[in-house]
């Protein structure tokens, strides 16, 4: 059902965007007579549209027509899935009609809010243009960037132009949280997301940002604009934004104000997997049981796959990648393609290869070794700045259980068969 939505929104869209060119564009709209508004969308359940969505929509309120202009726009080609690995995502800006999106929308239970924009008379034409004169198959495709340039980002650029700059001027106080911050709010609803991102992404979204930059949101984007007033060529102050009308209220959780407290429960977790590895070991030397290889190995092979793919991506996407928020990230210690060799040898464990006994044994105090060097590093350089504490609460407990465990594990109870 989801890709037929996707399906039917794609097809209005392409219908629309060669389609007659709008008034605004033509020379038949006059400035006075076009309305602009900010429409923000709630999140969805799919991982793309947790971020929620934004929209700009133009009106001639004298021939009454309108349409809406979306600067999120990609396509599922065959390409698609190459480029977003690679960090290369194009996305484009598209028009339809502003009933059809709207539906679109409230369909999939998204929350719809309209913020009437009080551009000036100077800028009006010259906005609604520029919007028209970019969905043109020549001007609509951009590099998309999730914090840099994105849906929001344009439509924030946007304003401040119809301003001319007071907007980015006035948003150059410290914002409230720093991006890595912002992201854990927004996937809060899905902590296994959480924690791989905050893996993935570097110190690079951990230093201070401003209300400029924090507007890659579109709720900030739209608080944001709330909040500012503009002066006018006399001197005037005339507020950018009016409060918005909700179009369409959707029954779904709001996003947390608040960054979720999630470090407890991981580490809670992390202790479990590490002490439960370690009481295996504890009973089998008190009361050997039959099968004790087989599951210990089975534990080591799980966690080779839970530690080393996590890993192994993040050594991709570090140095192969156009991905610049993982570049210089320090979890590359406590996770890398040689954590992804524990499942490997788990599998020559369970056929009681000491070799892979050795090995595995190796692999282990390597990875304490890893994380040790880390924290030492942190504690020693200011450089090493990086808000890994969710990696660490997970990450931790899991290397000292099972080092622990090879360490207090004889190396004669496994035996080349």
């Amino acid at each position: 059902m989801k890709h037929i939505k996707f399906i039917l929104l794609a097809l209005l869209t392409v219908r629309l965007l060669f389609s007659a060119p709008m008034p605004w564009a033509t020379g038949q709209s006059k400035a006075e007579n076009l309305t602009f508004y900010l429409v923000t969308f709630g999140p969805v359940d799919d991982i793309p549209s947790y971020w929620g969505h934004v929209a700009l929509v133009v009106e001639d309120t004298v021939l009454r027509q309108s349409a809406i202009y979306n600067y999120g726009l990609y396509s599922f080609d065959n390409d698609m899935i190459f480029r977003f690995v690679m960090g290369r995502l194009i996305f484009e800006v598209g028009r339809a009609s502003v009933e059809s999106y709207f539906n679109y929308y409230r369909s999939e239970n998204r929350e719809i809010r309209l913020a009437h924009l009080n551009i000036p008379l100077k800028s009006r034409l010259k906005l609604a243009r520029f919007v028209e004169w970019n969905i043109l198959p020549q001007n609509k495709k951009y590099l998309y960037h999730h914090y840099y340039d994105n849906c929001s980002t344009r439509l924030r650029d946007l304003l401040d132009q119809a301003v001319d700059g007071q907007f980015k001027q006035a948003m150059q106080a410290p914002a409230s949280m720093t991006l890595r911050q912002h992201t854990r709010r927004y996937v809060a609803r899905n902590p296994a997301l959480e924690w791989l991102l905050m893996f993935l992404m570097s110190d690079r979204i951990d230093h201070p940002i401003t209300k400029w930059d924090e507007m890659f949101l579109p709720d900030e984007l739209e608080r944001h604009a709330l909040a500012f007033s503009y002066s006018d060529s006399t001197g005037q102050q005339h507020a950018l934004a009016d409060s918005p009308v909700i179009w369409f209220k959707a029954n779904r959780s709001l996003t947390p104000t608040n960054v979720p407290r999630h470090e407890w429960p991981v580490l809670f977790f992390g202790l479990f997997i590490g002490g439960l590895a370690l009481l295996l070991v504890l009973i089998q030397k008190r009361r050997p049981f039959r099968w004790f290889t087989l599951i210990f190995s089975l534990y080591n092979f799980l966690l080779g796959l839970a530690l080393g793919i996590p890993g192994l991506v993040l050594f991709f996407v570090m140095f192969f990648t156009e991905h610049d928020v993982t570049y210089g990230n320090e979890n590359i210690l406590l996770a890398n393609p040689l954590t992804l060799l524990i499942a490997v040898f788990a599998i020559f464990l369970a056929r009681e290869k000491t070799w892979a006994f050795t090995s595995l044994k190796f692999l282990w105090i390597l990875q304490l070794t890893g994380a040790g060097l880390l924290i030492l590093l942190k504690l020693l350089l200011p450089s090493f700045d990086q808000d890994n504490v969710l990696a660490f609460c997970f990450i931790m407990p899991v290397t000292i259980g099972m080092t622990v465990s090879f360490l207090r594990l004889p190396e004669s109870m496994f035996t080349d068969s």
